[in-house]
């Protein structure tokens, strides 16, 4: 990626909006629940120091990622984990977090709201 967020270019992917906004509503609702991000280009250090990571890029490469770990397992590899399946996995461990719901305004500006 050419910068940091992977938030640039002529095209952005949904999802390097989609995944940030989920964490950020996981801190906000559940601010027990430790959540850890890294960048291969930014924070290197941490996929080596990862045997788990480490052999994952080793045997299947860069495309393997993004890479979702939960208490040391795998969960999602080649891409983020959904909406659902975060909530699943935090309501698991006794976190109810609701994500992706879009937020209702006061005024829709469609005919009979406004």
């Amino acid at each position: 990626m050419c910068c940091s967020t992977g938030v640039c270019g002529p095209s952005v992917d949904p999802e390097l909006i989609r995944i940030p906004e989920a964490l950020r509503q996981i801190q906000k609702q559940a601010p027990d629940v430790q959540v850890s991000r890294y960048g291969l280009s930014s924070d290197p250090q941490a996929f080596v120091a990862n045997s788990a990571v480490a052999e994952l890029l080793k045997s299947d490469g860069p495309e393997c990622l993004p890479l979702a770990f939960v208490d040391g397992d795998l969960v999602s590899k080649g891409r983020y984990p959904g909406n659902d399946q975060l909530q699943a996995i935090l309501k698991r461990d006794g976190a109810d977090v609701t994500l992706g719901e879009k937020r209702k305004s006061a005024c829709c500006c469609g005919p009979g709201c406004c």
